[in-house]
């Protein structure tokens, strides 16, 4: 290169980091969850990136790669074009504290704002000259790879960006400060962080609110009941509430009163109701959860320390 070629081609590399570090953030930022959305409305590109987000960390180390290796050759070019057109000694210095700010604010702040706020549209239209790069730098970055690993103890992260619950609801947090979640969602969203250390007596409905119905009584009163307390499953008591004998559910209460053809006379509550679930009330709500889940169980009376009944939870 002779004359202001170095110049010209430094400016170039500069442009190209810089779009580079916009494809980094992009990537960074984009869900896999509204790739997936894009796919299903055949956008141009989604398929090949959600190849891309399948192998992440791999494509993120090739843009930074890309990136360094801009920043570095612009360097030395600009390094060059003050030496030899302004015969500064100092050329150096000069271009080290010209590529300081340039990459702050050329390959690094700007771009990556850039990158994040138009993540999705700068990645469906980068994620085909991305893949043709990395198939034909597939060998370099392999190496890089291996070189990295061999001087980088541990793993690293394969399975997402988050190392511990602390930062996940962080970024919760975070979601919530730029409107992206609403308050109420972003309460949803930590208690189930809660959920292992909660027990079901702070989720119950206590004793003292619980809906019941004698053994001996009616489906034909169930379902009055039912209709009148807005609840599907009840349970069903004998002496007291705390002898509780089964669960009577208002489908199996009408399937019933339609093929007793007595309008719910007859049979009694115990013999359509359905046998109960007692769990102790300091389980903790995340087992009790799979437990119900598990065994398609709608409902759990909760038993204090004493062997009473202290609640429901459904």
């Amino acid at each position: 290169m002779t004359g202001w070629s170095e110049l010209l081609g430094a400016l170039a590399l500069i442009a190209l980091g810089g779009l580079f570090a916009a494809i980094d953030a992009a990537i960074s930022t984009v869900s896999l969850a509204r790739v997936q959305e894009l796919m299903r409305d055949e956008r141009p590109g989604a398929v090949a990136l959600s190849k891309v987000m399948s192998e992440r960390p791999r494509y993120i180390n090739l843009v930074v790669l890309l990136r360094i290796a801009c920043e570095i050759t612009a360097t030395v070019l600009l390094v060059v074009f003050l030496y030899d057109n302004f015969g500064l000694k100092w050329g150096l210095f000069g271009a080290a504290a010209i590529m300081v700010v340039t990459s702050f604010v050329v390959m690094g702040v700007g771009p990556r704002t850039l990158g994040r706020q138009n993540a999705y549209s700068i990645a469906l239209t980068t994620v085909l000259p991305l893949q043709a790069i990395s198939w034909l730098l597939m060998p370099i970055s392999r190496l890089l790879v291996l070189l990295g690993n061999a001087v980088t103890p541990g793993r690293g992260l394969r399975n997402g960006p988050f190392a511990s619950e602390i930062e996940l609801r962080e970024v919760v947090d975070l979601a919530q400060q730029r409107g992206v979640v609403a308050a109420e969602e972003r309460r949803m969203i930590q208690s189930v962080f809660e959920l292992g250390d909660t027990p079901a007596r702070e989720v119950m409905v206590p004793r003292t609110e619980m809906i019941w119905i004698e053994s001996d009584k009616f489906a034909s009163q169930a379902i009055n009941l039912a209709v009148r307390s807005g609840h599907s499953r009840i349970p069903v008591i004998g002496e007291n509430v705390d002898d509780i004998v089964g669960v009577v559910y208002l489908k199996d209460l009408v399937q019933q009163t339609v093929l007793s053809g007595d309008g719910g006379r007859t049979p009694p509550v115990s013999k359509v109701m359905r046998p109960a679930v007692f769990v102790p009330d300091s389980k903790p709500l995340d087992s009790l959860l799979r437990e119900m889940q598990r065994d398609r169980n709608h409902m759990a009376l909760l038993v204090d320390e004493y062997g009473a009944i202290a609640g429901l939870v459904s």
